[in-house]
């Protein structure tokens, strides 16, 4: 004789634990997931306002249970979060010249010098942080 009993698992009570998202893991990871967005918002800078603005979160059910996603997909927001070396400019059509100011006065040049960016990492610095 065994000296355990036999395990029965329920299936839908078990599907609606972890892959549910109305769920307690799907509700404890839409929280969270809000909770590292407003983060995000907060830290990522103002100038525009339009990458704050992007920041989304999705989820999404897998084979192992449920993922979140919080992120931008604007072309510019890995190069924000990542930072950029610094490159060179150059205008887009042949003959063309890049317009911009400086102290006050239109220049006009055929290339530029872009100095990089420090890397702002405003959503994998909130990972570990946000309960």
């Amino acid at each position: 004789m065994s000296r355990y009993s036999q395990i029965t698992w329920y299936n839908t009570p078990l599907f609606h634990l972890l892959k549910d998202p109305s769920g307690d893991v799907g509700r404890y990871l839409y929280k969270r997931g809000l909770s590292i967005q407003a983060a995000a918002r907060a830290k990522v800078g103002k100038r525009t306002g339009a990458l704050a603005a992007s920041i989304g979160i999705s989820m999404e059910t897998t084979l192992a249970g449920q993922q979140m996603l919080v992120g931008s997909r604007l072309d510019y927001a890995y190069m924000r979060h990542q930072g950029t070396r610094p490159h060179i400019i150059t205008a887009n059509k042949p003959g063309g010249h890049l317009r911009f100011s400086n102290t006050g006065r239109v220049v006009y040049a055929r290339s530029v010098m872009h100095p990089g960016t420090r890397p702002n990492k405003y959503l994998s610095s909130f990972l570990y942080m946000v309960r």
